[in-house]
């Protein structure tokens, strides 16, 4: 009877120890989970919040830009850049062409078959007429078309055949539409060699400074109507949004 009393105490200090080892066991595993779901749950948080500070800096720089163009090529979306027209305050975003500069002009071109050309004249123009700034730039301008209109055709001005005055970003402009008359170099009164390149352009004054910014179909008609047509639908639509985007200083120095 001693015997078994030895062994059944026996047994129930056993029981004991080995419910004491499991339950050290258990909470043992109960704090590594706990301590693996609050680091996963604070790097969730970092991710979240970083993601979070992500898009706010994301939204604060768009939300700085005047406008964002949406410049095309051939009917597709193209990449844009900041560019500026010497010294002035004028700042702007151009598509992705080749750039010129040509004395006082800067040429915006595409694949010699379209451009924009912002010129900049004297300083002093303060109450400028609209008339007044395209005189002032217009040499500069006429220049630079001389060795970039198609056909070898040389600058005789431009005839406006529709006009409007509006305001930009606090600008006024004086926006139009019209035609360069090109004229052979050798014959410009043999009226069969002329030929009239579409443009249309904005005038207007910033800085104390006259400005011109003009989109020009430079094609001769050499690659079919069809090709002018497009031209002039992308050079009308990229300098309107050009103009969109007239500010005084650079989002990024």
């Amino acid at each position: 009877m001693k015997r078994i009393l030895i062994m059944m105490l026996l047994c129930t200090l056993l029981c004991t120890a080995c419910g004491k080892e499991k339950n050290k066991d258990s909470k043992e595993a109960t704090k590594e989970t706990a301590q693996e779901t609050q680091e996963n749950s604070v790097k969730e948080e970092k991710d979240v919040t970083e993601e979070d500070a992500e898009q706010e800096e994301a939204k604060e720089e768009s939300s700085e830009r005047i406008y964002e163009p949406q410049f095309i090529y051939d009917g597709e979306p193209i990449d844009s850049l900041e560019n500026s027209l010497g010294s002035t305050k004028a700042v702007y975003d151009v598509p992705k062409y080749q750039i010129v500069e040509e004395g006082r002009t800067k040429l915006y071109i595409r694949s010699g078959k379209l451009c924009i050309a912002a010129t900049r004249g004297d300083k002093g123009a303060t109450g400028m007429s609209f008339e007044e700034v395209l005189v002032a730039t217009e040499r500069s301008f006429g220049g630079a078309m001389d060795s970039n209109l198609e056909g070898g055709k040389q600058y005789h001005g431009i005839d406006i055949t529709e006009q409007e005055e509006i305001t930009i970003n606090g600008v006024d402009c004086l926006r139009f539409v019209g035609e360069i008359d090109g004229r052979s170099l050798t014959k410009p009164d043999d009226q069969t060699l002329w030929f009239k390149y579409h443009v249309r352009g904005y005038a207007f004054v910033k800085d104390d400074t006259p400005l011109t910014i003009i989109g020009v179909t430079l094609d001769d008609g050499g690659d079919g109507e069809d090709y002018i047509n497009q031209y002039t639908e992308e050079v009308d639509h990229n300098v309107d949004e050009l103009m969109k985007t007239l500010r005084d200083k650079k989002y990024f120095d």
